[in-house]
């Protein structure tokens, strides 16, 4: 049994996802994912995948995200233990992979898994038709030079974490932006963004732009928004990274920030994309 944990915002998700359909690529069976983290690690946040996802669930008493505060690390470390069952991390992976009961816990940030998927688009196909709200913007999109643009605020620029993710500032979008749209005549910005009132205090904006507001709808389909424009701005963020990643058009071109995280020369953005 290959058990694939989902957790964290629906970028990682994504990833998460993406190892899995490889999983399967490869040939093995019996794969599942795992959405406890949801209801016993991280009440506050909530997993997307289904809208696309047909690997079936499995909650088992033996994966460790039934536990919380100190019993949670207690548990890892016993988890790990566990003769009949081993943990798979990003820095313990190696292939072939052997075991009857695997659990795989990690991000697997990286392009590697999907890329090696045949037909992955095939698996990215929503399961419900667009939702009213956003039909409009779609068409908008798709008529036109579009280009998306993601800023991510929200913890990244909190106390906790600014110090090492707080890397995309205004001059970073504005620079972007000037580089992307040099020698056009005409264009849409669309901007997608959990801080839309910071977006609009603090960056220069084209008269041509829009600001997605944020509707609750599943969050695929603001990835889903993003891919269909012809460029992409990004954050140092897995979300519009799959933005762009699943952008169809032959010739789009892709600015991701030159560091992703602080103190890592480490990169998840591709080596075409443009860094700035």
């Amino acid at each position: 049994m290959y058990i694939v944990k989902i957790s964290s915002g629906f970028g990682n998700q994504l990833f998460q996802y993406a190892l899995a359909l490889y999983l399967k690529e490869q040939g093995y069976e019996n794969i599942f994912i795992d959405k406890s983290a949801y209801r016993y690690h991280t009440p506050d946040r909530s997993c997307g995948i289904d809208i696309i996802s047909d690997f079936p669930t499995i909650e088992d008493r033996r994966i460790y995200y039934r536990y919380k505060s100190v019993f949670f690390y207690i548990s890892r470390f016993l988890f790990d233990l566990n003769p009949f069952v081993k943990r798979v991390t990003e820095s313990t992976f190696t292939f072939p992979i052997k075991g009857r009961y695997l659990f795989f816990d990690g991000y697997w940030q990286t392009n590697f898994f999907i890329q090696n998927v045949k037909n992955w688009e095939s698996y990215f196909h929503p399961k419900e038709p667009i939702p009213n709200q956003i039909q409009e913007l779609a068409h908008r999109i798709n008529e036109g030079y579009s280009i998306s643009m993601h800023v991510r605020r929200g913890d990244y620029f909190s106390e906790a974490y600014q110090k090492q993710y707080g890397i995309c500032d205004a001059e970073y979008y504005e620079k972007a932006l000037d580089y992307l749209t040099k020698g056009l005549e005409a264009y849409q910005l669309f901007i997608f963004s959990d801080d839309p009132d910071w977006v609009s205090a603090n960056i220069q904006l084209p008269t041509q732009h829009v600001i997605v507001k944020n509707e609750q709808i599943n969050p695929f389909w603001y990835i889903w928004l993003m891919s269909q424009c012809r460029d992409h701005i990004l954050s140092n963020s897995s979300f519009s990274w799959w933005g762009a990643f699943m952008g169809k058009h032959p010739q789009k071109r892709v600015v991701t920030p030159k560091v992703w995280i602080k103190g890592q020369k480490q990169t998840i953005a591709l080596p075409e994309w443009i860094k700035l």
